[in-house]
């Protein structure tokens, strides 16, 4: 049995593209076992919506959308630190309520020998504390204005996004900082874990080897920037 893992959508921003990569992958999705949604699947911060409610609804949409995709399937939703909002994690409570095969975590996930988390750890001082901290920065609720998009959009054209998180999430320190956080939380890594899935740095790493554990990234749905979805075994 086959699991899918996909994360930086970021959709409803102006700079996405993930939903053309989402549909690129709709036969896998559909015939998979359990898909886990890795966190900044929705991009509230820079959304084209302009409101946080309008941005919420397009986010309830979508769900149930994908989850209409392969209602058979065990769904998982990571927080990442762009849909970490309050009310967003009151939104994934309902689905669970909804949905008995629809499940979310703040931080981690486990399936069999592999573990999941956003990746965002890496930003938020490697502490559940620090990653606290870090995300309440995203919490200001209405999406960003035109003048901070406009900057962002002038980074993206300029392609600076593909460089600057190569040169800072480089491979080893960051395989080292996610063992470390995940160490710190007991998530069971010295007995049976194998395989370490993660986002947030939005630089693809593919059964990457470093100690004993390999490490998966599917990369990012950003404009310029590649994204395809890990798979897994599911036991």
């Amino acid at each position: 049995m086959t699991g899918l893992f996909f994360s930086d959508l970021h959709l409803f921003s102006r700079r996405s593209i993930g939903q053309q990569r989402w549909e690129q992958n709709r036969s896998l999705i559909a015939s998979a076992n359990s898909v886990v949604l890795g966190g900044d699947i929705f991009d509230f911060r820079w959304s084209r919506y302009g409101s946080l409610d309008a941005t919420l609804n397009a986010a309830s949409d979508w769900l149930e959308s994908a989850i209409a995709m392969n209602p058979a399937a065990s769904w998982i939703y990571l927080l990442g630190n762009h849909d970490c909002h309050p009310r967003m994690q009151s939104l994934l409570s309902s689905f669970r309520d909804r949905y008995p095969r629809f499940d979310w975590s703040e931080t981690v996930w486990k399936i069999g020998s592999s573990v999941f988390l956003h990746g965002d750890i890496l930003d938020g001082l490697n502490n559940q504390r620090g990653i606290e901290s870090y995300r309440k920065g995203f919490h200001d609720g209405e999406p960003q204005g035109q003048l901070g998009n406009l900057l962002y959009s002038a980074v993206i054209r300029a392609r600076l996004h593909t460089i600057v998180p190569r040169l800072r999430y480089t491979r080893r320190q960051t395989c080292i900082r996610l063992l470390r956080y995940l160490e710190s939380i007991d998530t069971g890594l010295h007995s049976d874990v194998r395989n370490i899935y993660f986002g947030h740095t939005h630089v693809p790493m593919h059964n990457y080897r470093f100690d004993r554990f390999r490490f998966h990234n599917p990369g990012s749905g950003i404009r310029y920037q590649n994204l395809s979805p890990a798979t897994f075994k599911v036991t």
